[in-house]
């Protein structure tokens, strides 16, 4: 009579230590896979090995990595500052994901002071990260908001008109001033327009007026629409709930407070 056949569970150790090789694979798809389990195990000892990963030549491996990351309880904040350059990936799906990762990420300590840090690199592509990812978290603490501001006078119009969206986000009385001086100044139409769209979020019937005086004297058309706008929701005119709104700017974010 043959003995019982009785299968070899692996053990943890040796499962990560499989997953960990797996990441080397020349194949593509079984370095996607390796990630996927090492994000689905939720081994802390395992986010060195995904951080790595999020510089995989491959997207998709690129794109399982943050999504393993995703899963994790919290994160430290150097695997925060990858994520964050992560959302200048060239392939849409890794920035969703990343953006994703980093949402999850949103209690992990020092993760806003990391981001606050790279709001001050020289490179404009890594500052556009910093405060993209500042908007996603909606944050408003004092110091991000001092930040913040300085950057709605960055050299990059792209860096201005994300830090206009995140300050409105952040709901803080101090913006006002801020973003209604983006309105008036900023060279660029497209970071004027966000600040007449985001002031409806920030500002009350005291500068309904002053937008009025701006929207008679700008001639440019999508910023006295969302200007006008802007005034008449912070009026609340009679007709104002009947009257259907412009779909807001499409970039940087449609505001996490849009009816």
């Amino acid at each position: 009579m043959s003995g019982c056949y009785q299968e070899t569970v692996p053990s943890r150790e040796s499962t990560l230590h499989i997953l960990t090789m797996l990441l080397n694979d020349p194949e593509a798809s079984v370095r996607q896979t390796a990630a996927d389990a090492l994000g689905k195990i939720g081994d802390q000892s395992a986010e060195p090995l995904l951080v790595r990963s999020l510089h995989d030549p491959d997207p998709a491996v690129r794109e399982a990595a943050a999504r393993g990351l995703s899963r994790f309880s919290s994160l430290g904040p150097e695997t925060a500052a990858e994520l964050v350059l992560l959302l200048r990936d060239s392939h849409p799906a890794v920035q969703r994901t990343a953006a994703q990762a980093l949402g999850a990420a949103e209690g992990s300590p020092g993760l806003i002071s990391s981001l606050e840090v790279l709001l001050s690199s020289p490179d404009a592509t890594v500052r556009q990260s910093a405060v993209h990812a500042l908007l996603l978290l909606d944050a408003g603490k004092a110091s991000t908001v001092d930040a913040l501001s300085r950057r709605t006078k960055d050299t990059d119009p792209v860096v201005r008109r994300w830090s206009v969206a995140a300050l409105a986000e952040s709901g803080d009385s101090h913006a006002v001033s801020v973003v209604m001086d983006r309105l008036r100044h900023d060279p660029v139409d497209e970071v004027r327009a966000e600040a007449a769209y985001r002031l409806r979020f920030l500002g009350g019937d005291s500068i309904a007026e002053e937008l009025e005086t701006i929207a008679r004297g700008d001639g440019n058309a999508e910023i006295l629409r969302w200007t006008v706008t802007t005034q008449r929701a912070l009026r609340k005119g009679p007709d104002f709930d009947s009257v259907r709104l412009p779909d807001p700017p499409t970039a940087p974010v449609p505001s996490h407070r849009y009816p």
